[in-house]
């Protein structure tokens, strides 16, 4: 059975509260658990769609900020799949907690700067986000990995984090909307997610080699009550078909 949008954050926002409690049961006992980053939305919820009407398996997640879940993964010590934003958060997961099976390589996020295409501030680089009339959203460090990676970008790029008075999110996708919206003038996303606002938004590519790349991966949990059903999933992920699902989605299943 297809799960609308609306229903499947309802059974995500459900489930969630549900695995605060020790021994909780409910209807949903034989669905996946996945932690993923909030980046990876509308490409893996494409995937999630098929893969389900394929193998009669609902996938039930938890979409936040890569250094979010990884909390959320620590506090329950339950789950099934944990795929955030770039490789480093699952061997971090792995390193303080063992939660991680195995990890398989599923696509690439490139960052870019977004701006709006109506913008008149003629930005072209980082170095333009110092400038006292650009105002400027970042992922927060702490919650994104496009706010982790920003810093080390920002500063492989000559420009100081800590002297931009920048609006920090707590995803890549609020990024987007603050953009889209006029809230800012530039961010730092991922061009999957500078892909959503083509119609209103321009991406700007940063040379690459100044640019960083992150390796999206999907570990599977040593936590899983559905060893076989998730390494399906990942199975799926990794497959042609999954792979072009993603690829149509925005994703960059090939390393740039």
């Amino acid at each position: 059975m297809r799960t609308t949008h609306s229903g499947r954050a309802a059974l995500a926002a459900a489930l969630a509260g549900c695995l605060l409690l020790v021994g909780c049961r409910g209807p949903e006992d034989d669905a996946l658990v996945l932690y993923a980053g909030a980046g990876l939305r509308d490409a893996v919820e494409a995937a999630i769609t098929e893969f389900e009407k394929q193998h009669e398996t609902k996938v039930v997640v938890d979409w936040n900020g890569s250094g979010t879940i990884l909390a959320h993964a620590k506090a329950r010590n339950s789950g099934d799949l944990f795929m955030p934003g770039d490789v480093w958060y699952v061997d971090e997961l792995h390193r303080q907690t063992g939660l991680i099976a195995d990890k398989t390589s599923v696509a690439y996020f490139v960052p870019v700067i977004l701006v709006h295409k109506d913008s008149t501030k003629n930005i072209r680089s980082l170095a333009d986000f110092v400038r006292a009339d650009v105002t400027v959203g970042l992922g927060g460090p702490e919650h994104c990995q496009i706010g982790r990676l920003s810093t080390k970008l920002l500063a492989g790029n000559g420009v100081d984090r800590t002297a931009l008075e920048a609006m920090e999110s707590l995803t890549v996708n609020d990024l987007g909307v603050w953009v889209d919206t006029r809230k800012v003038d530039a961010a730092i996303v991922w061009d999957a997610t500078a892909a959503n606002y083509s119609d209103s938004c321009r991406a700007i590519e940063i040379p690459k080699d100044k640019n960083i790349i992150s390796h999206v991966v999907v570990g599977r949990m040593t936590t899983s009550q559905h060893p076989d059903k998730a390494r399906q999933f990942v199975a799926f992920l990794a497959s042609p078909e999954g792979q072009a699902i993603l690829n149509r989605h925005g994703l960059r299943t090939e390393a740039p």
